[in-house]
């Protein structure tokens, strides 16, 4: 039978081996998404035509919404708001008139998800 002293201890040392595991997976598993490639892929399809420092739609002289997607950064800052408006609300891109689809749609959502992790992850 353990003494008091010695079950703290297995207890203690349980809960730190445990707790790093959870730690190690977490981290590891916000890693684990699309490439940020793969998403650049996407957004250059169907999003920087008006979302843009320089559209190309004629209808957008300017950034769409003041939305440019021109690079990391800026995708990163908008993370959330490209989720909210092309996965969950899907009026993005606008009349879908760039033929988005499910998956494209579903890989962005899980770019987000996973982080928004840039080029350099």
């Amino acid at each position: 039978m353990l003494t008091h002293s010695r079950r703290w201890w297995s207890v203690s040392a349980f809960l730190i081996v445990f707790g790093s595991i959870i730690v190690v997976f977490a981290a590891g598993r916000r890693r684990i998404g699309p490439s940020y490639s793969a998403v650049r892929t996407i957004v250059d399809r169907h999003c920087v035509g008006c979302h843009s420092e320089q559209p190309t739609v004629a209808a957008f002289p300017i950034a769409a919404g003041g939305l440019a997607l021109d690079n990391a950064e800026q995708m990163q800052r908008y993370a959330q708001r490209i989720e909210e408006r092309v996965v969950r609300q899907r009026n993005m891109p606008l009349l879908n008139k760039t033929d988005m689809t499910n998956d494209e749609r579903a890989l962005l959502g899980a770019w987000v998800e996973s982080g928004a992790l840039g080029p350099h992850f």
